[in-house]
Order: C-alpha cells, then sequence, then structure tokens
C-alpha cells in the first residue's frame, strides 16, 4: 500500500439492484449482479461525502466491492453523530453481513459501535479510529496515523520559517479523531520553536467556511508579516485560505500554504503555486484496503488488526510523482 502515484478512478457501470435505505443522508449504492441474490452485504457509513477525500475512499470501496461479488450500501451521515447511529441501527435491521465506517466523533460515536458489537456485526474501521478509551471491539482498521500527517506539517513549518514566524491553523471539526490527532502532532512538532500560532479557527473542512474565516482573519492582521503561513487540515481548507489571501492581492506575504489529502485540486494548486505543498494520504489505497478487508472476513479468512497506510508530504520538488 506504499502508492506514490495518485490513482485516478475509473468509472464503473453499477451491474446489479441498487439498494436505497430510507436514513437520513443516505446514498444509492452498487452490488454484483452475477450473485443470483447471494451476495452478501456490506454497510458503509461515511463521516461525510462533501470531502473530495472521502468521496475518491467511497467510489474506491465500491470498484472493490464488486470484484469481490458483493453489495455496498454507502452512506452519508453529514458529519451528524444521530443521523449515524440511525443509519448503523438501519444496517442491523437490514442483516448486513459487515460494516465499514468512519466515525464521525472519536467519542459520540462509539454508541453506534456499541450497537454493531451487540448485534454481532464484523465492523471495519476506516481512515478514522475511535478516542484511546474505546472499549468496544473491530476486527480491523485501515488507515493512516493523523499524528503522522500533522508532524510533516510541523517538520515543514520548520523547515520553510527557520527564523520563526506567526501562522493560522484551520482544523476540521473538534470533537474528530482525525482533527485531535493532527493537531497533536503539529503541536508536538513545532513545540520549544520559535513559530507561533497566531489563531486556530475551525472551518469544518469546508473551502467556503476557510475562505471566509481566512478573508476575516486578514482584516484582523492587516500588517505585512503579522501572519506569514497556512496550515490547514484538509486540502479543501487550504485552498479557501489560498483563494482569499490571493483575492487580497496577499500572496507574497504568505511563505506556506500547507493541506492534508493531496487531493487533486489540492496538487494542482501547488503545481500553480497557491498552495506550497500537502500531506497526501491515500483514499483509493485505503478505501480498496477496507472492502478487501471486509471481503476476507466475510470469507472466513484472518486480517490483521491494523493495516497501516503513510501520509507523504508533496511539494513542488516531488509533485510529478503524485500528479499525471
Amino acid at each position: 500500500m506504499h502508492t506514490k502515484r495518485l490513482r485516478r478512478m475509473l468509472t464503473v457501470a453499477a451491474a446489479g439492484t441498487v439498494l436505497m435505505l430510507g436514513a437520513a443522508g443516505c446514498s444509492a449504492t452498487t452490488g454484483s449482479g452475477d450473485s443470483g441474490g447471494s451476495a452478501k452485504t456490506v454497510g458503509a457509513t461515511l463521516l461525510s461525502l462533501q470531502y473530495p477525500f472521502l468521496v475518491t475512499l467511497s467510489d474506491s470501496m465500491k470498484s472493490e466491492a464488486q470484484k469481490n461479488d458483493l453489495n455496498l450500501i454507502t452512506l452519508d451521515p453529514r458529519q451528524s453523530t444521530a443521523t449515524e447511529l440511525t443509519q448503523v441501527e438501519d444496517l442491523i435491521t437490514k442483516k448486513a453481513d459487515a460494516i465499514v465506517m468512519i466515525p464521525v466523533d472519536q467519542k459520540a460515536s462509539q454508541a453506534a459501535a456499541a450497537k454493531i458489537n451487540a448485534a454481532k456485526i464484523p465492523l471495519v474501521l476506516v481512515n478514522t479510529r475511535f478516542s484511546d478509551d474505546f472499549t468496544g471491539d473491530y476486527v480491523s482498521y485501515v488507515g493512516s496515523d493523523d499524528t503522522e500527517a500533522g508532524q510533516i506539517q510541523g517538520e515543514y513549518v520548520l523547515e520553510q520559517l527557520p527564523n520563526a514566524g506567526s501562522i493560522v491553523y484551520l482544523v476540521g471539526q473538534y470533537g474528530g479523531a482525525s482533527t485531535e490527532r493532527r493537531k497533536a502532532g503539529f503541536d508536538k512538532a513545532i513545540a520549544g520553536s520559535d513559530i507561533k500560532v497566531a489563531t486556530e479557527v475551525e472551518a469544518k473542512g469546508s473551502r467556503a467556511d476557510a475562505k471566509r474565516v481566512m478573508e476575516d482573519l486578514l482584516r484582523r492582521y492587516p500588517g505585512k508579516g503579522e501572519i506569514v503561513g497556512v496550515v490547514a487540515q484538509s486540502d479543501e481548507m487550504a485552498l479557501g485560505a489560498a483563494s482569499a489571501i490571493k483575492e487580497a492581492g496577499r500572496s507574497d506575504e504568505f511563505k506556506i500554504i500547507i493541506g492534508v489529502d493531496g487531493s487533486e485540486a489540492g496538487l494542482k494548486a501547488v503545481k500553480s503555486g497557491d498552495m506550497t505543498a500537502t500531506v497526501f494520504q491515500d483514499a483509493v489505497g485505503q478505501g480498496t484496503k477496507a472492502m478487501s478487508v471486509a471481503a476476507d472476513i466475510l470469507a472466513g479468512k484472518k486480517v490483521a488488526k491494523e493495516y497501516k497506510i503513510p501520509f507523504q508530504l508533496v511539494t513542488a520538488d516531488n509533485l510529478s510523482t503524485f500528479l499525471k
């Protein structure tokens, strides 16, 4: 899974029955038409499909499900733990054979996991873990260490700002496991340095929200050199901030604008110079492996407790490896 190339997903037409759920936030799902009704069903509730990274992850799961003759029900809880719980209960009622989950909240989403455990349905976590005090059970975790993403960002800031400086730090959604772990990794990396976080703001992973936030911050810090960088927990937020900075005519003041994901839009922004870097995480690798693990579990095969897919720093120097 140590891929160094952003692979393009092929659009695969669903050959079989489309399953629909009545739960709020659900989406159409795909399956294989060659099963004669015997294919097993995997349900997936995936945090929020407003994020391009998670759309790519979801698409890769669909492709892998078809390869393994599995019906896949893909659900979008839209960052609501209440919706997530309802969706899980509906999947249990519909007798899903396995459930893949990206928890909305590292603590509150444990209630949904408890329901899955009580129903004795195998649970696979992808991309995001529960908090360390989780007492429930899951069969396997597929994803990256979000602490590593934050650490990579912090080390990049130290390298690019050797003489110190103040930055803006944009977080996704407080309470989310990836939010907390990425921040912890970043804080650890810059601890003891002269790098200062002028302000930390929640932008909910949204390009539009990040742009509005950055527009406000540019008014709050009008002086050249007051802030010299933006560190965002996702490419979408980095892109929003970069847009505000560019429109304000202040791009030359910012020595770093870095996100996380290595999305196509993020990579193109690195190429154009609107962003200086991103931290690539393999959406295709995570989604494909999560569904492969679910297939192995349902086939009675032994799987590992964890499959780690590392993050990688992307700058103009190695961009050609990721953007084709």
